[in-house]
């Protein structure tokens, strides 16, 4: 991992300067930032093609009568989602190793064989905020299809912070350390635009039935 952040620093500013807050350092880092959480980013977006059958909730409902998730979240989105998302990572990362920016061995998503369990934890973490947004948005009686700020934004994010929190020191390096977390700020923002793409051409070609 530390080979292909040198090779991307040096494109942008001279390593004179690699210790410095520069505007080159902080698009570096958001680069590897994004790189690094598409799996989690695109199993959102698997999931709807791929969804369908049994329900997550099982049909179970509350004692009042609404269901806990509802018939959108399907085992059939999840798992399909988890296993495109991952996959992805995967070319991702054996991409990165035959191009010489990066290596298995220390790849972004930390070195084998722990890079394969967080390239999957990665896309359930991020399917399972995606449930538990619904969950929560459930439970506080919010209507269906109602926007709900930050939830419909960030529960993926969310559900992936929970899930990957065990692994402190792969995190905290890809995230936080080297002013790494400027990057990570700025991709949070990101993240809204992403998403609100992501669902209107989910709106348009009809695989979702809101824009958001």
């Amino acid at each position: 991992m530390k080979l292909f952040i040198s090779i991307i620093r040096k494109l942008w500013f001279d390593e004179a300067m690699s210790d410095a807050i520069t505007a080159g350092s902080i698009f570096s880092d958001l680069v590897i930032v994004v790189v690094t959480l598409l799996p989690a980013m695109t199993a959102n977006t698997f999931a709807p093609f791929l969804g369908g059958g049994k329900p997550v909730d099982f049909g179970l409902k509350r004692k009042d009568g609404r269901r806990y998730l509802g018939d959108g979240k399907t085992w059939r989105g999840f798992f399909g989602g988890v296993a495109c998302a991952a996959l992805l990572g995967m070319i991702l990362m054996t991409v990165l190793h035959f191009t010489g920016l990066s290596d298995v061995n220390d790849s972004l998503w930390g070195p084998y064989p722990w890079n394969m369990v967080i390239l999957l934890i990665l896309p359930v973490g991020s399917l399972f905020g995606d449930m538990l947004g619904s969950f929560i948005k459930r439970a506080v009686k919010r209507p269906r299809g109602k926007k709900t700020p930050i939830l419909d934004q960030w529960d993926y994010i969310i559900g992936t912070m929970i899930l990957i929190s065990p692994f402190f020191y792969w995190w905290s390096e890809a995230f936080i350390a080297d002013h790494r977390w400027i990057a990570s700020l700025i991709f949070l923002g990101i993240a809204i635009l992403a998403h609100t793409v992501a669902n209107w051409i989910g709106y348009w070609i009809g695989v979702k039935k809101e824009p958001w």
